[in-house]
């Protein structure tokens, strides 16, 4: 029953609005007139400890850089608080979320003790995935000159309860993320690949962890990944913490350290795990080039603002990535794995894939489940085209939410017995080349979300990954995605194949998710228009 004649409903409903703009017009408001000295990256890693450990290997491979896979999330926290470690001149960080957790606050410290020692340490961070407050990172900045931090695309009105409202009117600016992951030490090495700084990424979560994999890489190809950085950190929508429009006394209280460090004394932490094997990591960091698998490779990374789609000129629309690994693709003549967290195929992709399926190639794809994805929206729009999938001929796998993960045997990490998710974002194309990098397969990151990542030239590495990989095929790890004949014979209809107690089982109905999962899913399947936002 309507409450309201119509015209006096819409009265309302304007008046609602503007008294919700007008609180948010009330917020601390970002100061786009602040004035930004550019900066560049350290460009003299021979100068440094890093460097001298890696000069000769890199004098007897002209050309080439030196690359490692980094499989495991213990592995990834700890070699990344090594490297803040051992940095002496330079540390540059960029990432989509950065969390004020267990993780996120003890990379903060390996952060401000370098500041300390005089390192200059440069932070670009997502606005969308901040999780700390505008006033403790102004007071931080203040508290450590050493330390400069720029906001990447931020909300104009700070309060984070108006953000709904500002991406709604937004969109355009605001849906646009900078999605990159990348941590540079001294100009000599990077970690690039798809793990966010939060508890989730580096087994340190109980109820849920993701499946990620990430590259360290060392030599010529580190100054491409700089040189990206500085694009982005120079870009006109990178704003320093001045611009947050935070007041002269609010930026007067204390830098409390200690807040950052209540997590310290969790005998389970990523602080205890550290103390037990920092030695061993730096170690390894420092030993050089031995371990490392030399190759030609390549960075590639988006621009800071995505060119919009000009339909009168699709080439020079596409994204960098894109056209690289489309590249790429064509030269493929025997076998492409793609393991990808988040899969929405375009029309344009899905002839592609079957064009290759055609003549020969072999196609694996792993993505989630409906039980292990953390984002149901996108697993709604995937499941809308499995059946397409399997038709153009692809191998279809689905990441189990019960999937073991690779953790040491001698971690302390709080990992518990918790879901695993996957949040990959590889490839390997015959065998002898490797993608590793943020971008997923979807709408968001072909024309939307900024993206990076390495292209690397290697049939060593690509082994390596792939003998990675197949723990996560095996079905005790994934769903195997197949058309099978239904019941009687008739139509056919998707199955999902694995294993159970040792024992092969098939399902017609999806596995494992539930009913809450399943009508959510139901529910993002029938919403329109939204696809092209994921």
């Amino acid at each position: 029953m309507r409450l309201y004649p119509p015209r006096l409903s819409l009265m309302l409903r304007a008046a609602a609005a503007a008294l919700l703009l007008a609180a948010i017009a009330s917020c601390s408001t970002l100061q786009r007139d602040i004035p930004v000295t550019p900066s560049h990256s350290f460009d003299r890693p021979e100068e440094t400890t890093l460097g001298r450990a890696y000069q000769a290997d890199q004098a007897n491979r002209p050309g080439l850089s030196g690359f490692r896979l980094i499989n495991g999330g213990v592995s990834a926290l700890m070699t990344r608080a090594a490297l803040a470690d051992l940095a002496e001149r330079a540390i540059d960080v960029q990432y989509y979320i950065y969390e004020r957790d267990a993780v996120g606050a003890f990379l903060m410290e390996r952060l401000i003790a370098a500041a300390e020692r005089g390192v200059r340490v440069r932070m670009l961070l997502d606005d969308l995935g901040l999780g700390f407050e505008d006033v403790a990172l102004a007071r931080l900045a203040d508290a450590y000159p050493q330390i400069e931090i720029r906001i990447f695309n931020p909300f104009t009105y700070r309060a984070r309860w108006s953000r709904p409202l500002q991406l709604t009117l937004q969109l355009d600016r605001l849906g646009m993320r900078m999605h990159n992951k990348v941590f540079v030490a001294d100009g000599q090495i990077a970690v690039v690949g798809g793990r966010n700084i939060s508890n989730n990424y580096f087994e340190a979560e109980e109820e849920s962890n993701f499946r990620d994999v990430d590259v360290l890489a060392a030599g010529p190809i580190v100054k491409e990944v700089a040189r990206h950085f500085d694009e982005y950190w120079n870009s006109p929508v990178a704003f320093p913490v001045a611009a947050l429009g935070i007041t002269r006394s609010e930026r007067a209280g204390p830098h409390d350290v200690e807040d950052l460090r209540q997590f310290a004394n969790d005998t389970r932490g990523p602080h205890a795990q550290y103390e037990r094997r920092k030695s061993e990591f730096t170690k390894r960091i420092l030993a050089g080039g031995a371990d490392l698998i030399w190759a030609k490779g390549e960075a590639v990374a988006e621009l800071p603002v995505r060119n919009t789609p000009d339909p009168a000129n699709p080439v020079a629309a596409k994204s960098q990535i894109l056209r690289t690994l489309a590249n790429v693709r064509r030269e493929a003549k025997n076998e492409v794995v793609m393991v990808m967290a988040y899969y929405i195929p375009s029309k344009r992709e899905l002839e592609v894939l079957s064009e290759m399926t055609a003549r020969g190639v072999r196609i694996r794809l792993l993505t989630n489940s409906l039980a292990s994805t953390d984002v149901l929206a996108v697993h709604a729009a995937y499941s809308k085209y499995r059946s397409a999938l399997l038709a153009a001929g692809v191998e279809l796998h689905e990441y189990r939410a019960d999937a073991e993960r690779p953790v040491p045997k001698d971690h302390i990490m709080r990992t518990g017995s918790g879901d695993s998710a996957l949040h990959s974002k590889v490839r390997v194309y015959d065998r002898r080349i490797v993608w590793v990098g943020s971008a997923n397969s979807d709408p968001r990151s072909r024309r939307i979300n900024t993206e990076a990542g390495l292209l690397i030239e290697s049939e060593a590495l690509a082994e390596r990954l792939l003998k990675v990989l197949e723990q996560d095929f095996s079905l005790r790890q994934s769903w195997l995605v197949t058309l099978e004949d239904g019941q009687g014979g008739g139509t056919k209809q998707i199955t999902w194949v694995g294993e159970q107690d040792g024992q092969r089982v098939r399902m017609q109905e999806e596995p494992g998710g539930g009913l809450l999962r399943a009508l959510s899913q139901f529910f993002y399947a029938i919403m329109p228009n939204v696809e092209d936002l994921l």
